[in-house]
């Protein structure tokens, strides 16, 4: 009898390396090369800008960011405690959302398209055709502007800031919640009745089956929002390489913030992959 070389474990992991293939072709194809010159940039002078010939100079890009860039430094933190705050608030929010949109609902499948439509229109031709994000974003402004008639200023904006978050934060959750979705579709029917045998509630479950059963998908979206909020447009990082290459066109310095945004934001998931991977559950 011929024996089989590969194991099921082999075959997994290959299903896993078939599926990446695709985007570890784009990225060698597409991402490389501008990785390597924005790195080149970095440590560089331009000295011809017709196919952007680069004098090696060392890292003074990355010294003149802290000694000398006033607005550098207050923009990445900003950017981290934004990303600090805001991470936790979307698990919680997807998570609730998951679980609400999980049972046995009339319409569910509405709800799952609501909350996903931002993932699938909000960057995309048809969401500038209907206004896009930012009309959506305009609600809280448009409000705060009628509160003003009964309150005052400063409990106006206040309402207004609070509003505005809120639905920044569920703009954010949509892909989370299908991830969350899939997971809590993944864990066994039997799981919960062999709970129910034992008097265990609702609440019970949650802790002992649902959250542990989670745990990769709730690892997984951490590291997901984590990265998601680092490349935000509108945070005030990413603001401000912005207006340092397309309006100052100081490519060098821009390319310099990158990359250090890049190592702020690798460090921030290696820290959260360090704390959290040891309380991952994978069932086998």
């Amino acid at each position: 009898m011929k024996r089989n070389i590969f194991s099921l474990e082999r075959k997994r992991s290959l299903s896993g390396y078939v599926f990446t293939a695709p985007w570890i072709i784009g990225f060698f194809i597409f991402m490389l090369y501008p990785l390597v010159m924005s790195f080149i940039l970095s440590i560089g002078q331009i000295d011809e800008y017709r196919g952007l010939q680069t004098e090696i100079i060392g890292f003074q890009h990355y010294i003149d960011l802290f000694t000398k860039n006033s607005r550098f430094v207050p923009a990445i933190l900003e950017s981290v405690w934004d990303t600090f705050i805001n991470a936790p608030l979307i698990l919680v929010i997807s998570l609730t959302i998951s679980l609400l949109i999980s049972r046995k609902l009339p319409g569910k499948g509405v709800f799952r398209l609501i909350f996903f439509l931002p993932v699938l229109l909000g960057t995309g031709y048809a969401m500038e055709q209907i206004g896009g994000a930012g009309n959506i974003l305009e609600i809280p402004d448009n409000i705060g502007r009628e509160i003003q008639f009964y309150f005052s200023r400063d409990i106006a904006n206040f309402l207004e800031e609070l509003l505005l978050s809120v639905i920044s934060l569920f703009w954010r959750s949509g892909v989370q919640i299908i991830i969350f979705i899939g997971g809590i579709q993944a864990i066994p029917d039997t799981y919960y009745e062999a709970a129910l045998v034992d008097n265990a509630n609702s609440w019970d479950s949650l802790w002992k089956i649902t959250l542990p059963m989670l745990s990769p998908m709730i690892f997984l979206n951490l590291v997901y929002t984590v990265i998601d909020s680092f490349r935000n447009i509108d945070s005030a990082l990413t603001r401000l390489v912005i207006d340092r290459s397309m309006q100052y066109a100081e490519f060098e310095s821009a390319a310099a913030m990158g990359w250090v945004y890049f190592a702020v934001a690798f460090a921030f998931v290696g820290m959260a992959t360090l704390i959290f991977r040891r309380n991952v559950y994978y069932e086998k």
